[in-house]
């Protein structure tokens, strides 16, 4: 069993990894400036749980104070400004800079693994063919910029022990489905669903719990890797959410708006915060991105345990009681930025 400590604690992929690592009887050290959601909060009561509230940017003393605390082996990295805002400098701060200080104080205090979870934001144009992890970034958003060039600094950076960079998609799972509940409530009112353009374009997604499944899985494996990470299948956006639609016997309809006409209207309504979305988004309507995971799966032995169409499935099954669930949620108050 291994001492994990891990940044980004309280929010969505930070939670779950928590909960699988204490159920695998890790010790795990939590960071975060917010406290655990409520449903969460049961995580203070196990013995091999231990939450320190602290914001890792611009805070090296502190951060340093905990890691002689606690003497971590493994560091995963999961905190992030995850979209852009007016304040670059937040971002930056956040995602590049804060790595910096604790990829230093990863090195001075010798951790074995340093485990960074990553984005395929840092590609932000349509493929016509699945992007392995040696394909030249096309980023045209600070949050891209930031982390490409933080994967930068951490394969090229002097530490000794095992690198691992996981480049994840749209990460789904049963907390985070008010990201789609906008999509899944028409669809239960039997409403028709408007898209932008003809939504033929492919994306990647990948359930959290797989993301948790590569990170413990690389506790066992020796060297720097970046890999991405993404369920097996390749399918038109427009195909998801038929299947689901038909899956859930709902009488809704597919209507598609001229391409700049929707992100018109997508823009305005993310403007006037009527979504819970950013300009960002707009890629699951925009551009093709799939995700070749052939390394992983040779390297980690690591394949996806959840399907698009399950994936999908469950957030429209829990995506009302995400709702309703405490608004103090690290989660949540992001998807308000």
């Amino acid at each position: 069993m291994f001492k994990i400590l891990v940044t980004g604690s309280s929010g969505f992929v930070g939670e779950e990894l928590v909960d699988k690592l204490t159920k695998s009887n890790h010790s795990v050290i939590g960071i975060d400036n917010f406290e655990p959601s409520d449903p969460e909060k049961k995580k203070y009561e196990l013995k091999n749980f231990f939450f320190e509230k602290a914001d890792i940017r611009n805070n090296l003393k502190n951060l340093d104070k905990i890691f002689k605390k606690y003497k971590p082996q493994i560091i995963v990295h999961c905190a992030s400004k995850i979209l852009d805002t007016n304040d670059k400098k937040v971002v930056w701060d956040t995602n590049y800079f804060a790595t910096r200080d604790i990829l230093k104080l990863s090195i001075e205090h010798k951790i074995k693994k340093f485990i960074f979870v990553s984005t395929f934001s840092i590609f932000q144009k349509s493929y016509n063919f699945p992007v392995d992890e040696n394909e030249p970034p096309s980023y045209k958003t600070v949050y891209g910029e930031t982390k490409f060039k933080t994967e930068k600094l951490i394969m090229e950076s002097k530490f000794e022990g095992d690198i691992c960079i996981l480049r994840c998609p749209i990460i789904l799972g049963k907390h985070r489905s008010f990201r789609f509940g906008v999509l899944f409530s028409m669809i239960k009112n039997n409403f028709n669903v408007p898209l932008i353009g003809e939504c033929k374009n492919k994306i990647s997604f990948v359930h959290v719990a797989d993301v948790c499944k590569a990170i413990e899985l690389f506790f066992n494996v020796n060297g720097k890797y970046i890999f991405n990470v993404a369920a097996d299948e390749s399918e038109e956006f427009q195909l998801i959410l038929t299947r689901l639609i038909n899956k859930t016997n709902s009488k809704s309809k597919l209507r598609f708006f001229n391409k700049f006409l929707g992100n018109l209207l997508f823009d305005i309504a993310v403007f006037f915060r009527l979504i819970p979305y950013t300009s960002y988004h707009r890629k699951i309507f925009n551009y093709s991105i799939v995700l070749n995971t052939s390394k992983i799966k040779k390297v980690l032995k690591w394949k996806p345990d959840y399907s698009i169409e399950k994936m999908f499935y469950e957030n429209y099954l829990n995506f009302d009681k995400v709702k309703n669930e405490n608004l103090d949620s690290f989660s949540k108050k992001k998807a308000k930025e």
